[in-house]
C-alpha cells in the first residue's frame, strides 16, 4: 500500500493513541504505529473514527506531528511529547524517526530539545548521553553500515560511538570467561582492538 486514505489515517492514528494510553500490553505495538503515523505524514490529513474504527464524516487537518500530539482532543492528543519519547526510547528506528519530524521547520530543533541551555547543548556530558542523542549523533558522524545496525536494534547507540572514537567508553562489564571477555571486547571496541590486545598480552608474557 502506497498511501493511506483519510479513513485509514484516522483509523492509525485512533488506534495509536489508544495503544500509547494503554497500560498493558498494547503500548508495546505504540513505536511500529507511530512509525506508521511518521511514514504516511498521517496527521496532515484525517477522519475521525470511533473506537471501533468507523468513520464519523468529519475530517481534521494539521501541520505536523506536533500538532496531532499537542493538540486537544479531538484534533489532537493532548499528550506531552516528552513522555511520548520515553516510551519509544527502546526503539532506536522510532525515536530517530519522531524527533526528525518533530523539528517544526528546517534548521530549527525540536521543542524536546530546546530546555537545554545553549552553553551545553553540544557537550556529550551536558547533553546527557541520553539514547536519543546518541542516536542523532550515530546518524550524523557514523557510516551508514553502523547506522544500519543501531537502527535494527544489533549494536547500541553508545556501543557505536564508542567503536568509532567519538565517545570514550567509560564502563564495560567484561565476564569472567576468558572466551566471554574477548567476545565482549570485540563487541565494544572491534576485532582491531581485540587483536592489539592480544598482542599486548603475549609482548609482556615473553
Amino acid at each position: 500500500m502506497s498511501e493511506l486514505n483519510e479513513i485509514e489515517r484516522g483509523q492509525i492514528c485512533r488506534t495509536a493513541y489508544d495503544s500509547y494510553r494503554s497500560t498493558g500490553f498494547g503500548l508495546s505495538n505504540f513505536p511500529g504505529l507511530l512509525k506508521k503515523i511518521i511514514r504516511y505524514r498521517a496527521w496532515e490529513r484525517r477522519e475521525l473514527v470511533t473506537e471501533d474504527g468507523r468513520p464519523k464524516g468529519r475530517v481534521i487537518e494539521l501541520a505536523s506531528l506536533r500538532e496531532l500530539i499537542t493538540e486537544r482532543p479531538v484534533r489532537g492528543w493532548g499528550e506531552d511529547p516528552k513522555k511520548v519519547e520515553a516510551v519509544i526510547k527502546d526503539d532506536p528506528e522510532c525515536l530517530a524517526m519522531f524527533r526528525e519530524a518533530m523539528v517544526e521547520r528546517p534548521g530549527k530543533r525540536a521543542k524536546v530539545d530546546q530546555d537545554i541551555p545553549n552553553n551545553v547543548r553540544n557537550k556529550d556530558v551536558d547533553a546527557g548521553n541520553s539514547r536519543a542523542y546518541s542516536i542523532d549523533r550515530v546518524k550524523r558522524e557514523c557510516e551508514p553500515e553502523v547506522v544500519a545496525k543501531v537502527m535494527s536494534g544489533e549494536m547500541s547507540p553508545n556501543a557505536a560511538l564508542v567503536k568509532a572514537g567519538i565517545r570514550e567508553n567509560r564502563q564495560v562489564y567484561v565476564p569472567r570467561e576468558p572466551a566471554k571477555a574477548v567476545e565482549k571486547l570485540r563487541q565494544q571496541f572491534g576485532d582491531e582492538f581485540v587483536i592489539a590486545m592480544a598482542e599486548a598480552v603475549n609482548a609482556m608474557s615473553r
